[in-house]
């Protein structure tokens, strides 16, 4: 490896070859948007975090990350086009840059996107270079500009830190079981992707999370929670039925030492539970089960020695059947905006492909979005409508 290249991990090469896509950050800025300048701080970014200006290349020995002298510059599509929806679908080339900012600029706002590739990547570092972005642009606005940072494209990998701290052990195959109950149709290829979005107000936003806390759980969980007992209600039988979860779990505070939050690779994988659902549960007891699960496998070190494990064979390790996904990132901290502008909207997801609709989540200036993203080769709209109106009308059952 020389400081222009490096080959991908096992882990990260998986992302790859399954074409996973990118993880997209954006933001609706009310008021305009000087074009010249975010592109003046689009370099300095660059600069600053040169990932931002790699390109993948795949060579019969390997693929690799290599760095470029430039990176991508900003793009400029048309307003009214739904950034988050577009990006996603965006089709992915074997050599393809890991970075890519869209600026879709209106009379009277304009939503900016920064996509990075799951392989490179992932929700915390991207929602965090989009506010270094933003916080770039507000300082040459000002007549400002930062001194360089100095930092590598590539400082390790998340497998590079785990190999530090696990052994390698035998490859798990899951337990058989009862297949969950699941939302998809089988089909032959995946389609285009799909968003089904929501969004609390900070006063509703407060609300969930004093009911969580009530109740004993996380957000997170009551989240899981009521999408669990939404899945549970398309289906009459009577009875628990079984649900299965996945969570996208951040490492980075979950090895010794911690990973920088800005450390320039992804530092997330999946955990699968699985409970059984009654029709007539309510959410926070659906999401204490499911969490308590997610505790145990987290206490054993589930995932790390899972990473190990499949690196040290060279084969993915299967996971079991998965009814939905959940990523929620918590609070991000707020973007920095010049005067005159303000953020009206924050969003954050990355490619569903296939049958497993994936729930992402995050919190702004104390207001929740999520985003259901699903394929629509899987998923008919109007059974994802019914899903999202009843995980809805559950969610606030906890206010109750």
């Amino acid at each position: 490896m020389t400081n222009e290249r490096r080959s991908l991990t096992f882990f990260e090469s998986l992302f790859y070859l399954w074409r996973v896509g990118p993880v997209v950050a954006s933001v609706t800025l009310e008021g305009g948007v000087d074009a010249e300048v975010l592109e003046r701080a689009l370099r300095l970014l660059q600069r600053d975090h040169p990932l931002v200006r790699c390109s993948f290349r795949r060579t019969p020995d390997d693929v690799a990350i290599e760095l470029a002298d430039d990176g991508p510059g900003l793009e400029l599509v048309a307003p009214g086009d739904n950034g988050l929806v577009r990006v996603l679908n965006t089709g992915l080339e074997d050599d393809r840059r890991l970075y890519r900012v869209t600026l879709a600029q209106g009379p009277e706002s304009a939503v900016l996107s920064f996509a990075g590739d799951h392989a490179g990547s992932d929700a915390r570092l991207n929602t965090l270079l989009l506010r270094r972005l933003l916080g770039h642009y507000a300082d040459l606005l000002r007549g400002v500009e930062s001194a360089p940072a100095g930092r590598s494209a590539f400082e390790g990998s998340l497998e590079e830190a785990l190999l530090a701290a696990y052994r390698p052990g035998p490859v798990r195959a899951p337990e058989a079981g009862e297949p969950p109950l699941t939302l998809g149709a089988p089909t032959d290829a995946p389609g285009e992707l799909a968003v089904r979005a929501f969004a609390f107000e900070p006063e509703t936003t407060a609300a969930l999370l004093a009911a969580a806390r009530r109740d004993g759980v996380s957000l997170t969980n009551l989240l899981v929670g009521a999408m669990a007992c939404a899945v549970r209600a398309r289906f009459p039988e009577a009875g628990p039925l079984p649900v299965a979860p996945a969570f996208a779990v951040d490492l980075r505070g979950r090895v010794e030492p911690p990973i920088a939050p800005d450390a320039p690779f992804c530092c997330v994988a999946r955990l699968v539970c699985s409970t059984g659902v009654d029709a007539d549960d309510r959410p926070a007891e659906v999401g204490r089960r499911i969490g308590a699960q997610l505790k145990e496998a987290l206490a054993q070190e589930e995932i790390q020695h899972r990473l190990v494990s499949q690196r040290e064979v060279g084969e993915a390790t299967p996971l079991p059947p998965i009814s939905f996904m959940v990523s929620n990132i918590g609070v991000i901290e707020e973007y920095p905006v010049p005067e005159g502008l303000r953020i009206t909207d924050s969003r954050w997801a990355t490619t569903s492909r296939g049958p497993v609709p994936t729930l992402f989540g995050s919190t702004v200036a104390g207001r929740l979005t999520l985003d259901l993203v699903y394929d629509t080769a899987f998923h008919r709209t109007e059974v994802i409508e019914e899903v999202a109106k009843q995980f809805e009308a559950v969610l606030l059952t906890a206010l109750d």
